[in-house]
């Protein structure tokens, strides 16, 4: 089962780069999990686009890093026997295998599905866009995640929808 990713953090090109949130939906979309950090970051440390576009839409609660991964960690003892993180960047990639540490969950595949690819489909932007569309909430985490997960699902469905050999 493919966990549709997606953190905000401080900031692209700065010499360090800190995790703000981070949300995982499930493909059938039965579970979420979705943390604010409280101790990874500060306000002044993030460029001026995370303080405009993703800071005034974080709604807490904020939790201290030990206690997130924790949270996370047992939120994939829960998970299915074999999950799969899709993402559009190794960013989010790596943020989530720092935030659950060592050693990593055993139903957790030791790389993601990249949804690079997909970006350029009609299908899934079309979906994607819509989903901001209705919801206006781009750039927080869960929302990214769940807008994600229905791009997959229509891109998915579009290509069961073709005649063979296409």
């Amino acid at each position: 089962m493919l966990l549709f990713l997606d953190t905000e953090y401080s900031g692209l090109g700065q010499r360090c780069t800190r995790l703000i949130s981070l949300a995982l939906v499930a493909e059938d979309g039965s579970r979420e999990f979705y943390v604010e950090l409280a101790d990874t970051w500060t306000p002044a440390e993030c460029t001026p686009f995370v303080q405009r576009k993703v800071l005034p839409l974080l709604t807490g609660p904020r939790v201290p890093r030990a206690k997130a991964g924790a949270a996370l960690r047992e939120w994939f003892s829960q998970a299915p026997r074999a999950v799969q993180a899709a993402c559009g960047s190794e960013t989010d990639w790596h943020f989530l295998l720092d935030l659950l540490g060592q050693p990593l969950p055993a139903n957790l595949a030791a790389h993601y599905y990249d949804l690079r690819p997909l970006v350029d489909t009609t299908v899934y932007d079309r979906t994607v866009a819509a989903y901001y569309g209705a919801h206006a909430r781009e750039h927080h985490a869960l929302a990214d995640a769940q807008a994600y997960r229905h791009g997959w699902l229509a891109w998915a469905d579009a290509r069961k929808a073709a005649p063979s050999g296409q």
